[in-house]
C-alpha cells in the first residue's frame, strides 16, 4: 500500500512539473487550448444565466473553505473515536494541501482568465484550482476513510465514483463559470494526488498498517456498542 502510495506521487509529481514547465514557459498550443475552451465556455455562460446559477451553486457548496471545515469536524470525530493516527492523517493532509495551493499560487502567479462582462468574480492567482485541489483531496480523504466499510466490490466502486463525480463537478463548475484556464483544474488534480500520495506513504512507513486499522476498526466498535442494548431489548421483550 505505501509504495503504491509513494510511485502514485512520484508519477503525478513529474507529471505535474511537465505541466508546470509549459505554464510557466507560456507554451502556445496550450495557452491556445486554454483561452479557445475558456472563451468558448464564457460565451455560453454569458447567454445561459440559469446555467451559471447552477455552477455558482456548485462552486458555493463544495468551496475550499466548506470542505476545510468538514474535514476539520471529521478530524474531531476522529480523533473521539480513538483513530488518532488517521485524525492526524486527514488533518496533516488538508493542512499541507492549502499550504502548497498557496505556496504554488503565489510562485507561479498566473493571471486568471479575463472578460469585459464576467459572469462571475474571483480573487487571487489561477495556477492551481483552489476548488478543484481541495476537493480532489478532502473528497478523496473522505472515500478512503469510507471505502474499509463498503460491503461487496460494486459498493466500493461507486462510492469512489461518487468521490470522482464530485471532484469532476467542483472542478467543472470552476471552468463554467470562466474563473479558471483548463491546465489549472488539471494541475490541481496532479498536485493533489501527489500530496495525498506522499503524506499516506510517510504515515504507513512510520507506522505500517496502523491507520488502516484505525479507520476498519470504526465499525466494529460502533458494531460492540449497539451489541448490548440489542441483548437488553431481548431480555426485556422475553420478561414481558
Amino acid at each position: 500500500m505505501r509504495l503504491r502510495a509513494a510511485l502514485t506521487a512520484v508519477v503525478c509529481l513529474a507529471l505535474f512539473g511537465v505541466l508546470l514547465g509549459l505554464v510557466e514557459s507560456r507554451w502556445g498550443p496550450l495557452l491556445r487550448l486554454d483561452q479557445r475552451t475558456e472563451s468558448g465556455l464564457h460565451s455560453f455562460a454569458e447567454a445561459h444565466t440559469f446555467w451559471s446559477a447552477v455552477q455558482r451553486m456548485v462552486s458555493a457548496l463544495l468551496s475550499p473553505t466548506a470542505l476545510r471545515i468538514t474535514a476539520a469536524l471529521v478530524v474531531l470525530w476522529l480523533w473521539w473515536r480513538g483513530a488518532r493516527l488517521a485524525a492526524l492523517w486527514v488533518a496533516l493532509v488538508t493542512a499541507c494541501q492549502a499550504a502548497l495551493e498557496i505556496g504554488v499560487k503565489d510562485a507561479v502567479a498566473r493571471p486568471r482568465p479575463a472578460y469585459g462582462h464576467p459572469v462571475t468574480t474571483a480573487t487571487g492567482w489561477s495556477f492551481p484550482s483552489g476548488h478543484a485541489m481541495t476537493a480532489a483531496t478532502v473528497l478523496t480523504l473522505f472515500a478512503l476513510l469510507l471505502l474499509p466499510h463498503a460491503r461487496g466490490r460494486t459498493a466500493r466502486w461507486a462510492l469512489l465514483g461518487a468521490a470522482a463525480l464530485l471532484v469532476l463537478l467542483v472542478s467543472w463548475s470552476r471552468l463554467a463559470l470562466a474563473v479558471h484556464w483548463p491546465s489549472d483544474v488539471l494541475g490541481a488534480w496532479l498536485l493533489a494526488r501527489a500530496l495525498l500520495g506522499a503524506v499516506t506513504a510517510a504515515f504507513d512507513f512510520v507506522r505500517p498498517g496502523r491507520r488502516a486499522a484505525e479507520t476498519a476498526a470504526l465499525h466494529l466498535r460502533s458494531s460492540r456498542r449497539v451489541q448490548p442494548d440489542r441483548a437488553e431489548d431481548g431480555s426485556r421483550t422475553t420478561a414481558d
